[in-house]
């Protein structure tokens, strides 16, 4: 039997401690997902932290990835990954509902899959292209790499990561040579993700349209005609409860959330998660 678990890999960063968003997530997911569905593993590369993750029980793996052979951490996702099959996960989300039905389902239709599609805090389609228009002016299929499922054994996942790490190391060339009106603008893993996509001819087969997962993007200006500032939280409250329950402005979230703003998870959030899990072992429901 294959082995399932979710993979978030962090890199060492000045403004942000992703080490301590990973955290975060991944008591998110022990808190929400049942046994089989709860394996998590991290990959850093800083081999500083290997210590301290080892010590933290959220993490079911650790691993040390070496930029000098895996230059670019995500686009070597296959090879880093632990598990036969993977949902590698940014760091900057948190999980609120038991899932584990739409890894079920994501794993009897497709090899490889990754969401074309994301929420607004209210719950509804995000409509908005303000940060696609490099991909609609060039016909780059839509793709959100925050949530990317594959099985690293099957081809069409090896083909699609091969030419991933082609293009993550040469996306100036890329860039040149196959989209217009670029205006010099920096290909992310998401515009990436969607060239290999569209190069392969595999965009209908890894990015089907389902009603699932449900994630909720935070990015301010794909929130449906809501004008709010770069920093979104200046016009909404996150409001994150004693219950690891969150409402955004006056809407309770109940789907995965990709908050952005790095600041919001500190240490605060981290032990509210500890404090119930600890409860739901103590009683056995854990």
């Amino acid at each position: 039997m294959k082995t399932f678990g979710y993979l978030i890999v962090v890199s060492e960063s000045n403004t942000a401690n992703y080490h301590q968003l990973a955290h975060a997530l991944a008591l998110s997911i022990k808190k929400t997902q049942p046994l089989g569905y709860d394996n998590i593993a991290i990959a850093t590369d800083n081999k500083n932290w290997i210590p301290i993750l080892k010590n933290i029980w959220a993490f079911d793996k650790v691993i040390f990835w070496d930029k000098e052979t895996h230059w670019d951490g995500r686009s070597f996702m296959d090879e880093i990954t632990p598990w036969d099959q993977t949902v590698c996960l940014d760091a900057d989300m948190l999980f609120f509902s038991d899932y584990s039905h739409w890894i079920d389902k994501i794993r009897e239709i497709s090899s490889l899959y990754i969401p074309n599609k994301v929420l607004t805090f209210k719950g509804e389609f995000a409509t908005g292209d303000h940060y696609r228009k490099l991909q609609k002016i060039n016909d780059i299929p839509i793709l959100y790499s925050a949530f990317t499922y594959f099985d690293k054994d099957i081809e069409i996942s090896k083909e699609f990561f091969k030419l991933v790490k082609i293009i993550t190391k040469y996306p100036v060339e890329f860039r040149n040579v196959l989209l217009d009106n670029d205006n010099g603008a920096i290909l992310g893993t998401d515009e990436i993700f969607g060239l290999a996509a569209k190069l392969l001819g595999i965009a209908d087969k890894i990015s089907i349209d389902l009603p699932f997962p449900r994630i909720v993007h935070m990015k301010s200006r794909i929130q449906n005609c809501i004008n709010l500032s770069d920093v979104w939280t200046k016009e909404l409250k996150f409001s994150f409860d004693r219950n690891a329950e969150l409402k955004i402005g006056n809407y309770e979230q109940t789907d995965i959330v990709h908050y952005v703003q790095k600041e919001l998870i500190t240490i605060d959030e981290i032990n509210t998660y500890k404090r119930i899990i600890r409860k739901r072992i103590k009683d056995g429901k854990l």
